[in-house]
């Protein structure tokens, strides 16, 4: 039993084993489909590509971006250790500054109060019904004669009180009303109140003044119904105030005077009850009134200019110090900065990508463009990135306080040896579309790392100067070239900057000083950057393998190893190539090609002869050749080998790949008759046929204007070498005969070739080789003379000379 269970739980085991290696080998299955699912996507959308892309773009904004650490530890009220100066232009508001203006404003504006002169009109009116109707109801009472029982009357009066409050609009205390009622409300006690109450309807009445202004200097501004807000202005002081018993006085109203002490009080309390102000405190109006008037009150801006000091050592240190230095901090710090880095670094991304769809779609035909081409000009960028911004460092902390009193601060941007990107990107690739891309680009950038307000004449300067710097070294020919054309892009850069100098600053006091210095820093920085791109295209050539016209003009020395080397193991194939090297020179200039890569190419296209130089007829000695000892296939193969051999050669000396690209197609797939003839002569059909695409050069064939230029020139001048008599017929219809073959042989198809430059091209080569190759004419030979010899004569005398017709070859 135990030994069946123990087959079962293995068993069961060996399940739950096969099951778990089932779903890993499920689970490897879905990652492949993953893997495969995401190598297709990517495949479709290049997201590798347009990751390196983006990175390379934040590198870039935040060298853009980068700036040395503000940190000024300062106390409010304390001396300032030393100069705290800007490291930026910038403007903020002084909120405690605009606070106390808007204040200022707000109290400045004076209170509205709505004046209205016909109140007065209803009071009086309401006084004469009052006492009308009590003197009615007094004349219809039976009043007393004897002191106690009118007092008993006049306290039966008092149940009319209600009705002459009612009358009045006011209420009055009992006793005000039982001395009315004593007095039957008789006319001279309404006369008096009436006549004080016109004398008061006059002025201006508020109630309770002290209440709304704390001084009476203050003013306020009166308004009536149909003043359509254009009030008078009045003092406050010239108001009277209802809670003030001052105000009112009757003592000079007729009548009053001759009151008595008892009957004054009365009146007076009776007089002030009925008063009303004819001024109301509009308190909605005046309240906009002061919001408008804040409103209207801007920000108090305090504009900083870069470098500008703050704080001058030992001063002490102030609020709105404190606020500069708190508003630098807050620009300058690393989540804010990180953002706008970001920020900038996406509308790069945006950028390129638009460059990079516009190259696809209008360029992609036209330009010839490799990832090396596109890596080279990222890291040019990044390269004038760092020396502009290491160059405004420099300037800022080492320039600008020196020499302030002399030079304009805004100046020295103007020395930026920006021209130095184009020049090096028109150097490193020869298609000018690129160039001027990469020159608005590279713009754009620089233009980010100066102050807001100088980013249009940064733009402008770097746009204008970097095309004149880059169309200054297309086609150099010597070093020098590189330095006029840095001369030439600070002339252009003068030009420019005076002129925005003078659009800028020609109402300034100061603008002869600016226009002289920014003028003389624009052309410096021309000669700046021809320094800075003769300091770098040798690290930019070796990094990417580039062979630009600076590397050819080394390469065109005939003190190279290379070409000292030919001339000891290939004589005859060192002269070749000088010959070949004059004919594509003068070729490619008449086609607008590249003259120095054409001539260069020519120089290096037969390096590969020097391993095997006695197997190539230019280097054979006269009745020795190898190639009558061995098959048509093995001379084939010398003679394709000296091209495999000749590439090689070039990597290892580091040639460039342009050189490189020559020596591979100077032959294309050209056909190698002599020998190919040779192998059908000698071909057993029985054994093995002769296929002529193994007699044909392994190409590729010629892909641009200067390797065509040097296949054509290669094979004229060998074959014009071979010609016993070349004459003048002979040797056109040479050049000719061998550019149509070419042609039809269709090595010319991948190049961009016109039938017009074939046809300049054979008569440029057969002016050239006319002047190279023509008979000579056999001179007479003098008699021969007996002399006796010093030494020995020599075995052979006469006949070792030989006789026989010579031909010139000139180089």
């Amino acid at each position: 039993m135990d030994h069946r269970k123990n087959l079962q739980k293995h068993s069961r085991s060996k399940e739950k084993n096969a099951s778990f290696l089932t779903w890993v080998k499920n689970l490897k299955g879905d990652r492949k489909y993953f893997q495969k699912f995401w190598l297709s996507f990517d495949r479709k959308l290049g997201l590798r590509w347009w990751s390196l892309v983006f990175g390379f773009c934040l590198i870039l904004s935040s060298i853009v971006f980068f700036e040395v650490n503000f940190n000024e530890n300062v106390e409010l009220g304390e001396p300032a250790p030393s100069d705290i100066k800007s490291p930026m232009s910038f403007q903020v508001v002084d909120e405690r500054a605009t606070e106390e203006k808007r204040r200022a404003a707000e109290i400045s504006v004076p209170a509205v109060f709505d004046y209205d002169p016909y109140i007065y009109d209803q009071v009086l009116n309401r006084v004469f019904k009052s006492f009308r109707e009590m003197r009615s109801l007094v004349k219809s009472t039976n009043w007393p004669k004897g002191e106690r029982a009118q007092e008993e009357a006049v306290k039966e009066f008092v149940k009319h009180k209600p009705k002459f409050e009612d009358l009045l609009g006011v209420e009055i205390s009992q006793a005000t009303f039982e001395w009315l009622a004593e007095n039957r409300f008789t006319p001279r006690i309404e006369n008096i109140l009436v006549r004080g109450l016109l004398n008061w309807s006059s002025g201006k009445i508020i109630d309770g003044r002290g209440l709304l202004f704390s001084s009476g200097d203050q003013s306020i501004l009166v308004e009536t119904a149909d003043s359509n807000g254009q009030g008078q202005i009045i003092p406050v002081n010239q108001t009277l105030d209802i809670r003030r018993e001052s105000d009112f006085s009757l003592e000079n109203v007729r009548g009053f005077k001759a009151l008595s002490a008892r009957d004054k009080r009365f009146v007076s309390r009776i007089a002030r009850k009925v008063l009303v102000p004819n001024l109301i405190f509009n308190k909605k109006v005046t309240e906009d009134r002061k919001q408008e008037a804040r409103a209207a009150i801007l920000p108090v801006q305090i504009s900083v200019q870069k470098n500008q000091v703050i704080v001058a050592k030992g001063a002490l240190v102030q609020p709105t110090h404190m606020l500069l230095i708190s508003e630098i901090n807050n620009l300058k710090s690393a989540r804010r900065m990180d953002y706008v880095a970001l920020a900038v670094a996406i509308l790069f991304f945006i950028a390129i990508a638009v460059f990079f769809n516009y190259i696809r779609r209008t360029l992609r035909s036209k330009l010839l463009l490799e990832a090396k081409d596109f890596y080279a000009m990222a890291t040019v960028l990044i390269l004038i990135s760092v020396v502009t911004k290491f160059y405004l460092f420099v300037v800022d902390s080492s320039f600008v306080d020196k020499f302030s009193a002399t030079i304009p601060a805004s100046s020295y941007l103007f020395a930026a040896p920006v021209a130095a990107g184009p020049m090096l990107v028109g150097l490193l690739i020869p298609y000018g579309e690129m160039v001027w891309l990469f020159t608005l680009f590279m713009s754009v950038v620089v233009a980010l790392m100066v102050d807001p307000s100088f980013y249009l004449p940064m733009l402008l300067f770097s746009v204008v100067g970097g095309i004149a710097g880059a169309r200054g070294v297309y086609s150099c020919k010597k070093r020098n070239d590189i330095y006029w054309a840095g001369i030439r892009a600070g002339t252009i850069n003068a030009i420019v900057i005076g002129v925005i100098t003078f659009l800028i600053s020609v109402r300034e006091m100061s603008f002869v000083d600016h226009l002289v210095w920014n003028v003389a820093f624009g052309f410096l920085s021309g000669v700046l950057a021809s320094m800075v791109t003769m300091t770098f295209i040798p690290l930019l050539e070796s990094l990417f393998n580039y062979t630009t016209d600076v590397k050819l003009l080394e390469l065109s020395s005939l003190n190279h190893p290379l070409m000292k080397e030919m001339i000891v193991k290939a004589p005859g194939t060192y002269h070749h190539s000088l010959v070949v090297g004059s004919m594509v020179e003068a070729a490619a200039e008449e086609i607008g090609a590249n003259p120095l890569l054409a001539k260069v190419m020519a120089y290096y296209h037969d390096i590969g002869k020097m391993e095997h130089a006695h197997y190539f007829i230019e280097n054979q000695r006269p009745g020795h050749n190898p190639h009558e000892h061995i098959s048509p296939h093995m001379s084939k193969t010398v003679l394709v080998a000296h091209v495999k051999d000749g590439a090689e050669m070039g990597f290892r000396h580091k040639l460039g790949k342009s050189i490189v690209d020559g020596i591979r197609q100077h032959h294309g797939t050209t056909l190698i008759s002599y020998f190919y003839n040779k192998a059908l002569e000698e071909q057993d059909e029985d054994i093995d046929l002769v296929h002529e695409g193994d007699f044909r050069y392994p190409g590729p064939k010629p892909q641009f204007k200067e390797a065509a230029l040097l296949m054509l020139g290669d094979s004229i001048e060998a074959a014009a070498r071979s010609l016993d008599e070349p004459t003048a017929g002979r040797l056109s219809s040479l050049v000719r005969n061998i550019i149509q073959n070419k042609f039809l042989d269709g090595q010319l198809e991948d190049c961009n070739l016109t039938l017009r430059d074939l046809k300049v091209i054979e008569a440029c080569y057969r002016r050239v080789i006319l002047g190279i190759y023509h008979q000579r004419i056999d001179y007479p030979q003098p008699p021969f003379q007996k002399v006796t010899p010093a030494l020995p004569p020599v075995t052979g005398g006469r006949e070792a000379l030989g006789k026989k017709k010579t031909r010139t070859v000139s180089s």
